[in-house]
């Protein structure tokens, strides 16, 4: 996911000190999906390459008044673990952009079907009649006269 940046990856280190842990809370779960608060607490660990890992008794706070801000939300609950998600909410209070899985799918097939547009010559045949079958079924999907 990007940030407001204009490049994709952690958060840099300004990010996380001048936001605090509500803010990197918010980013992961915008840009890594549903996590669970102990997901949470180890993958801030790994981006910071062990330098810190916040412990229990500040995340899952941080969880609930997040989430009674209206910033997150439960997406499912496995068992006794809860899911967490971004709201759109959330992501306009982190200044991300609010956009919907389809629409992502669709700007990740054009970004794609570019790419391969201008590698067609170096495809094998294998992959170009992949595509052209991919091709065929949207065709037919979209109702377009060929």
């Amino acid at each position: 996911m990007m940030h407001g940046h204009g490049h994709f990856g952690p958060p840099p280190q300004w990010f996380i000190k001048r936001r605090g842990l509500k803010y990197l809370i918010l980013y992961l779960l915008s840009s890594r999906g549903p996590m669970t608060g102990a997901q949470i607490i180890d993958e801030i660990e790994r981006l910071s390459m062990g330098f810190w890992r916040p412990s229990p008794g500040s995340v899952y706070p941080a969880l609930e008044e997040l989430e009674s801000d209206g910033l997150i939300r439960v997406a499912r609950v496995e068992g006794t673990k809860k899911y967490y998600e971004i709201t759109d909410s959330g992501k306009a209070y982190i200044g991300l952009p609010s956009i919907d899985k389809t629409t992502a799918a669709v700007n990740d097939f054009v970004s794609l079907a570019r790419y391969i547009i201008d590698n067609w010559d170096t495809l094998s045949e294998a992959d170009r009649n992949r595509v052209r079958d991919v091709l065929r079924d949207l065709i037919k999907t979209a109702n377009i006269q060929c």
